[in-house]
């Protein structure tokens, strides 16, 4: 299973989550929505101890720390090969 986190920004200043997460049945994408809420609202944390606990700064797209980043979503959430199929896109949602 290999995860990564997408970065859509709607009005040039937010930053919106998606986590992708690829098995060998295919891609399954669950929008997570604006970064700070997500972090505060479902895994219950500040920014600071997140980025702490994945060693990094660096979220963008393809690098280390992206994949650190969804890597330590999914342990967080219990999202594994056998989970994944049975969340639906919007259900880790923070809006």
């Amino acid at each position: 299973m290999k995860t990564e986190i997408k970065i859509s920004s709607n009005y040039g200043f937010d930053h919106n989550w998606t986590l992708e997460v690829n098995t060998k049945t295919g891609i399954r994408s669950f929008y997570l929505g604006q970064d700070i809420k997500f972090i505060r609202r479902v895994l219950g944390m500040d920014p600071e101890y997140l980025i702490e606990q994945i060693g990094t700064r660096d979220i963008s797209e393809g690098s280390v720390g992206n994949r650190k980043l969804a890597r330590f979503i999914c342990n967080e959430l219990g999202i594994n090969i056998r989970t994944v199929g049975k969340i639906e896109p919007w259900g880790l949602c923070a809006e």
